[in-house]
């Protein structure tokens, strides 16, 4: 029989565990091939939900906005366009210039995922 400290110790740790990472994913990449992540390649689909070859993303289309966070809700929100896609509607001082669902600070500089460098060869690189 376990002493009962034991078991609330492991439940108390679990439970602060899953607090603290509350809205981590925002922070993080979606995987591959999901809602919110880059189609798979090279035939364009998704492990779930469907592929949008023009822009190379997966999204769920009974939610499209399932995996897009526009960079964060201090950022902006993600919507559902006529056609059932997902899009982003950015707050003020952030603007889908470099990329259509992230939005980047109006300074770039700030947030280095929005930072691209020309490279010698014309064509662009992270900066980061």
């Amino acid at each position: 029989m376990r002493p009962l400290f034991a078991t609330f110790s492991r439940v108390t740790f679990a439970a602060l565990l899953c607090a603290c990472f509350t809205g981590a994913e925002r922070e993080k990449d979606a995987p591959v091939g999901r809602p919110g992540g880059k189609c798979l390649a090279p035939d364009g689909r998704c492990k779930s939900g469907t592929c949008n070859l023009d822009e190379n993303y997966c999204f769920d289309a009974t939610d499209p906005c399932d995996g897009f966070y526009c960079g964060g809700s201090e950022r902006g929100a993600c919507m559902v366009t006529q056609a059932g896609l997902p899009a982003c509607t950015c707050a003020p001082g952030y603007n889908l210039d470099k990329y259509s669902l992230y939005c980047c600070p109006d300074d770039a500089a700030s947030d280095p995922a929005c930072v691209f460098s020309q490279s010698g060869d014309g064509t662009e690189s992270s900066g980061g």
